[in-house]
């Protein structure tokens, strides 16, 4: 949340310490400025001049961060710039500082005759706050393939980003759980209401109970290399659309202990966070994606614990930001109701991802599989299903196109290829059943034994199977494809010599628990099938 104050001439303003307030005069920077507004957060204040952005640490100290002293708004403005050129170069430019000359201060980055310093901030490019992706979704400006684009870039982060001894002990499971109890007792203390209190005490007795029963796993994460120097902050508010790209920002600067975590955890923020803004498909459909990338199935038994986390913590900075503004003089008593009633929803989150009942839905996953030929609408309609049904789609083209980087020597579409890709996308698909997550298979499955497996794997986990066909003319196949390889926007690399090879051998499936569908149409409700 941010709060916006505009100001074009200088003066005192409550919201500031005597040293900031000449930030509001449009003549207190080094380039032209029209107006001067000011976001800001439970840690910091922003000024956005138009072409910049100048953000400064607020001297606080929640136990968790501490600004209190100039040295540690200085390191964290040096780290912040450091941390977040991972993945926002272009946005992040340089360390300032606030001088005090005389009875005045001053904004620049070189020392001015050994004068005082007063404060530091981070300078920025400045970007359309209605190009952040919160933003985009309220304004009914979203494009969920910006989520596809997210999913690359958070999986190739991940995977590229550094690890070591050092960051690997910061995911001792000890250290998890001090986070998560640690983040509860400050919302506890900064709690007014006993709802709230009587709830933070009920989420950290299951909060205890999860982390004890997941303990092995938790170990064997860390073992394996999955703690990484991560992002730690990876919610809708920090991401947004720069460039023409989903562009990351904000990380966590202050804490190496809150970034250097599981990177499952990583991403389950922005998963929580678009479940919490009503909005589960775009959270699955990046969870999705991101996993085709890296291949981390294995994660999803720790998911439940991570989303309930990461709603913890937005509840906790709702309530920070609450105090903080029934402190203020000029704060608005819409601002402060949203800030709890905020609060109330993600705590009701929290605990919806560990209760008992929810977990016990979670046990009792579905299985659905879509086939049909190259070109037909199958990832169309797998995605169409995240409306109605929180799932992880595995597709065998991304399945495909992940470990063919380990066999180069194959042709993509060659038998030996096939076989591999079948296999790695049931080993996929039964992990994720087990972590208790329905699954999407999008497949062309014309081999009889590839749908033979579908039903064998709803089987052998003792699941509903719901297989949807699409059946469709060849020369409407045609024409996609056609026209989807002119394009090369699609994951897909089957052109239209992959089609004919399909079509020639083509026998249209047989099995009673097929459901069929003519793509060429519109789209019929999703239905349920339970494989014999």
């Amino acid at each position: 949340m941010a709060i916006s104050q505009s100001r074009t001439e200088p003066q005192q303003h409550t919201l500031l310490p005597d040293h900031l307030s000449f930030l509001l005069d449009t003549s207190a920077y080094p380039h032209p400025v029209k107006e001067v507004t000011l976001l800001q957060t439970h840690i910091s204040w922003v000024f956005l001049t138009g072409s910049f952005a100048y953000k400064v640490k607020k001297p606080v100290n929640f136990g968790f961060l501490d600004f209190s002293t100039l040295q540690q708004r200085k390191q964290a403005c040096m780290d912040e710039l450091r941390l977040n050129r991972r993945l926002a170069p272009s946005i992040y430019l340089d360390l300032l500082s606030i001088y005090k000359v005389g009875n005045h201060y001053l904004l620049g980055s070189a020392d001015r005759d050994n004068a005082p310093v007063a404060d530091y901030m981070v300078q920025m490019v400045q970007f359309d706050q209605h190009d952040l992706f919160d933003r985009r979704l309220t304004e009914g400006t979203f494009n969920p393939e910006w989520m596809d684009q997210l999913a690359v870039t958070v999986a190739d982060f991940h995977l590229s980003a550094e690890t070591s001894p050092t960051i690997e002990h910061y995911g001792d499971p000890d250290f998890l759980l001090q986070h998560i109890l640690e983040n509860l007792s400050i919302a506890e203390r900064h709690s007014s209401s006993q709802h709230n209190l009587n709830q933070l005490r009920h989420l950290s007795d299951m909060s205890r109970k999860t982390h004890k029963r997941l303990d092995v796993k938790l170990k064997e994460r860390q073992q394996c290399g999955h703690i990484r120097d991560c992002h730690g902050d990876l919610h809708l508010k920090n991401i947004t659309l720069y460039n023409g790209q989903p562009t990351l920002f904000d990380c966590i600067e202050f804490s190496d202990e809150f970034r250097m975590i599981d990177t499952m955890n990583d991403a389950a923020f922005l998963v929580m966070d678009c479940d919490s803004v009503g909005r589960s498909d775009l959270g699955y459909r990046f969870l999705s994606r991101y996993l085709e990338q890296c291949g981390d199935y294995a994660g999803l038994e720790l998911l439940p614990l991570y989303l309930s986390y990461r709603a913890g913590v937005r509840g906790k900075v709702s309530l920070l930001l609450e105090e903080e503004l029934l402190e203020e003089e000029e704060a608005s008593s819409t601002a402060i109701k949203k800030s709890h009633q905020d609060a109330a929803h993600y705590f009701v989150l929290a605990e919806k991802h560990l209760a008992e009942k929810y977990l016990d839905e979670r046990r009792r996953p579905e299985l659905i599989a879509i086939g049909g030929l190259s070109g037909s609408g199958k990832s169309h309609l797998a995605l169409l299903a995240l409306k109605q049904l929180s799932a992880v789609i595995i597709r065998s083209d991304a399945t495909r196109k992940r470990i063919i980087k380990d066999h180069p020597e194959l042709p993509i579409y060659g038998n030996e290829m096939h076989q591999l890709t079948y296999r790695a996308m049931f080993d996929a698909a039964a992990t994720s059943l087990r972590a208790g997550f329905s699954v999407i298979l999008d497949a062309t499955f014309l081999h009889p034994e590839s749908r033979e497996r579908v039903a064998d794997l709803a089987a052998e986990e003792s699941i509903p199977l719901t297989f949807y066909w699409l059946d469709i003319s060849h020369e409407t196949l045609r024409e996609r494809v056609q026209r989807r390889s002119s394009e090369a926007a699609d994951i897909s690399d089957a052109d239209l010599g992959v089609l004919e090879a399909q079509i020639s051998r083509y026998e249209r499936p047989s099995e009673p628990y097929i459901i069929y569908i003519d793509s060429s149409g519109s789209w019929p409700p999703m239905k349920k099938a339970v494989a014999s």
